[in-house]
């Protein structure tokens, strides 16, 4: 191959990659396409989640060095199905905000987060634990009010998001019975 044309190939290359490298550092999009988290984690470090709604408390584990979850209760561990369990950590691995509120907005009762209407405690490998409120829904019911533990900012989360860690609480996913009439 020719050297000369070997080098204005590499130039050509050098000033397209320059290029794309300088578009990406300075875009700065459109700021109402970036809407912020309210937390993020890596779903595959969450260890433990507890979730307290309308007075029922319910505590996950995962199984040391497995993929199982369990859920605890005073009997002992009951397996989580796989099935019902799918994706439940990618979702509490961190829901994006609808809108950011103006903590000077009111009282936090106002909002159904004192007392919060579900409290999610949610634990890492490391032992970080992120301790998430849930209120009410917001009056177009698209929403619910959400904040962090001893942090004054309120957040709007989407409520289907609320709705799944709300059921870990209300609808456990514990394994089918077999039935038994069909063995009959």
């Amino acid at each position: 191959m020719n050297v000369r044309l070997s080098i204005l190939l590499v130039t050509i290359l050098v000033l397209f990659a320059g290029t794309y490298g300088v578009i990406r550092m300075t875009d700065q999009g459109d700021p109402k396409e970036k809407q912020p988290w309210l937390y993020k984690m890596d779903d595959h470090s969450i260890v433990s989640i507890e979730v307290t709604h309308a007075n029922t408390t319910v505590s996950y584990r995962k199984k040391h060095g497995s993929t199982d979850w369990y859920i605890e209760t005073d009997d002992g561990p009951i397996p989580v199905p796989i099935e019902k369990w799918s994706g439940t950590t990618l979702v509490l691995s961190g829901p994006q905000v609808n809108r950011v509120l103006d903590s000077g907005r009111g009282t936090l009762s106002e909002y159904g987060l004192d007392p919060p209407q579900t409290i999610a405690k949610i634990t890492e490998r490391s032992g970080v634990t992120r301790e998430l409120h849930l209120g009410y829904k917001t009056p177009d019911g698209a929403n619910q009010y959400a904040a962090i533990a001893d942090d004054t900012q309120l957040f709007t989360v989407p409520q289907v998001w609320a709705l799944v860690v709300n059921n870990l609480a209300i609808a456990p996913p514990y394994p089918d019975e077999p039935d038994v009439s069909q063995n009959s």
